[in-house]
């Protein structure tokens, strides 16, 4: 007689394979819910500014995998990454000067990446389009003409949503 277990498991295998792929999937926030969550959680995005801008050292933390460049103290580490999640955010890049990235969503890798981010600093000039609040979300550009191309909308003060995109 066959033994069913093992019948069983490369059905298993394909389902978790498939809900794998369906997580990878995931369409990149609108502007406005971006905006929204923004609005309500102002304050946990302004005590990770804070505390981060209170650094003498660069800093990037990532959630997923879990990394950290350079190390801080194991404890240090947990608590900004429970801070990053309690955010929605996979990352968080910090330069000198008060200026970080938190990274919401991203497709892709290398050459075909896109990535959805708060950013939080003066505005950067190497943002080529956009310079007031376009009347459209910036999604849009994603599978755009652009080929290489950051755009940048403002929320509030110094706090951005800004969209990278490689293609």
């Amino acid at each position: 007689m066959p033994d069913r277990s093992s019948s069983a498991k490369p059905a298993r295998l394909a389902a978790l394979l498939l809900l794998a792929l369906a997580a990878c999937s995931d369409e990149a926030p609108s502007d406005k819910a971006m905006s929204e969550t923004f609005a309500a959680k102002r304050q946990a995005f302004e005590n990770l500014r804070t505390e981060l801008c209170k650094l003498r050292y660069d800093l990037t933390i990532n959630r997923d995998p879990n990394w950290t460049q350079p190390q801080i103290p194991l404890a240090d580490e947990r608590r900004l990454r429970s801070e990053l999640a309690a955010l929605g955010a996979r990352s968080v890049k910090y330069l000198r000067g008060c200026q970080l990235w938190i990274e919401i969503w991203s497709s892709g890798v290398g050459r075909d990446a896109s990535y959805k981010k708060y950013r939080y600093g003066p505005p950067l000039f190497r943002i080529i389009e956009i310079k007031e609040p376009p009347p459209r979300d910036l999604n849009t550009y994603l599978d755009s003409r652009a080929r290489i191309a950051s755009f940048e909308k403002n929320i509030e003060g110094d706090w951005w949503i800004e969209l990278d995109h490689w293609r």
